[in-house]
Formats: C-alpha cells, structure tokens, sequence
C-alpha cells in the first residue's frame, strides 16, 4: 500500500547572484565580479521544500543525498516523516522523496544536463548544494548517505546506519544498532546506547554511552579514538595502535600488553570492544 504525501510546499527565501566563474557573491547591480573580474551574468534562488508523510509503527528511511551539503535528523512526530530541503541553485539539483508503505526515500542529485565547467561545484565555493532535514519519529530505521558534508542524528531509536565520502559525523543520545563510517572525517558519538561500529579512514573518533554486549568497534587509520564506557560495561577489550599510547582507566582485568595491543576484560567480558588506530592514541575510560 503506498501513502499519499499529505504536504507539499515550495517557498522561496532569498534569491541570491553568484558569479559563474568563481562563486563570489554578487551586488544586486553588479555589472562584473570584483573577485575575479568576470561578467556578472548568473543568478540563482535559494528555495525551501517540504513533504510530509504518514506512517506507522516503525518507518523504515534512506536518504542519498549526491550533490554536496548536510543530512540532519531529528526526532519528531510519532506518525509522520517530515523532509524539507534547503537547496542553493536548485536548477542544478534533482530531488525527490518516494514512499511504498512504511518505507520512505529521500535522494538527491546534481542534474547531468548541466555544463559542470561553468559551475563551481568545489564544497568551499557557491556551487549547487542541499541541506537536507528529516523529522522522523524516535522509533525509526535510517540509512543515511551523503558525498559531501556532514551528518548529523539526535534522538532515535532502531538501527541507524551513516556514511558520507568526505564529512564528519555526529550522532547524539540515540539508542540501537549503530553503524558509522566516513573516508574523511572526525565521528562523534554522544549518550548513544547499544552495538557500535564506527570507522573512519582519516578522523577522530569520539563515543560516550553504554555499549551492548554484542561485539563493537571503533577503527581509524589516522587519528585518535576515546572512548567514556558508561552503565556496567561487560566486555573483552582488545586496542591497539602503530604509533600512538593506549590508556585505560580503571585498569583492565588481566590485562596484557604487546607490541602496541592491550588485551583485557572489565566485568565478566561478555562482549567485545575493538578498537585500533594506525597513527593516533586510544583513551578507554570508565
């Protein structure tokens, strides 16, 4: 059975000039671009999109967002999904949001019909972007996806699953089966409870909460990993680094420690915490 979508608005906020050389913003009247010295020929608006969905029970949402921005969820009514997006030149933006019973799909993309060389697409420019904002009931199902940018998640519970190519990550008092993964960026994980695997290929890791009795770990090739265990952890630990300390406070029971990898167990060692980085230190406390 497919839900209808029940809201559906556009509005224009600003509506903004850039130069189509370099990105610089633009005067209203600007005739060249002081920046770089180019004709001032191209214009473009911001706009404002939003859908709402029914659901019930337990949504199920992705969201792929290919074009460079943010993806940010947020807890919110218990019985619908809510996305609006914030698009910068959206005439080079193809969006869409989808929904097939209780699953809901979010994506986003730069159109291919657009010549790319007049378009300054770099993160750091004007170039067209999406910031992409889902309220979402706190019993949710997320798979999150993003090229450029950050993500960040607050205040869900179920299986939640991030990754962005190049952005960091944030995820805040959220309850379930965590995954977490970025090629470039720091990973921060505040009051989230539950199985946690996170890896990032060049970043920090950082998590404070409660972690299950299942296996977790925390993995980064260039960075440092600290980790504030809270409850009554029951866990086996295995950290090690190829350049960099490792440090648990209290100390770990039977701990043993050799070339570069601490093994030991704080409660019974029920479950499993891995954690290893190839340059950076590692900080285990509790």
């Amino acid at each position: 059975m497919v839900l209808s979508t029940v809201l559906y608005r556009i509005r224009e906020i600003t509506k903004m000039s850039y130069c189509s050389h370099c990105g610089a913003k633009l005067p209203d009247d600007a005739k060249f671009c002081s920046s770089c010295g180019a004709s001032a020929s191209a214009e473009t608006e911001t706009k404002e999109t939003i859908y709402a969905m029914k659901v019930t029970d337990k949504p199920r949402i992705t969201v792929m967002n290919s074009a460079s921005g943010s993806i940010e969820v947020t807890k919110g009514s218990e019985t619908e999904v809510n996305v609006k997006f914030d698009l910068l030149r959206p005439e080079a933006l193809y969006w869409d949001v989808s929904q097939d019973g209780n699953t809901v799909t979010v994506s986003c993309r730069r159109r291919s019909s657009v010549n790319w060389i007049d378009w300054p697409i770099d993160i750091f420019s004007a170039g067209p972007r999406a910031k992409i904002h889902v309220a979402a009931p706190v019993k949710s199902d997320l798979t999150l996806e993003n090229r450029t940018g950050k993500i960040m998640v607050s205040g869900i519970k179920g299986e939640v699953s991030v990754e962005s190519s190049a952005g960091a990550l944030r995820i805040l008092d959220c309850e379930g089966a965590i995954r977490a993964r970025t090629k470039a960026g720091s990973i921060d994980m505040e009051h989230v409870d539950g199985t946690v695997h996170a890896r990032s290929s060049a970043g920090s890791i950082r998590y404070h909460g409660t972690l299950s009795k299942g296996e977790n770990w925390f993995r980064t090739s260039v960075g440092s990993i600290d980790l504030v265990l809270q409850g009554e952890p029951d866990l086996q630990i295995e950290a090690s680094t190829m350049l960099g300390s490792i440090k648990c406070r209290p100390d770990l029971a039977d701990a043993r420690m050799d070339r570069g990898r601490l093994r030991g167990s704080i409660g019974t060692g029920t479950g499993r915490l891995y954690a290893e980085t190839k340059t950076g230190r590692i900080a285990i406390r509790h």
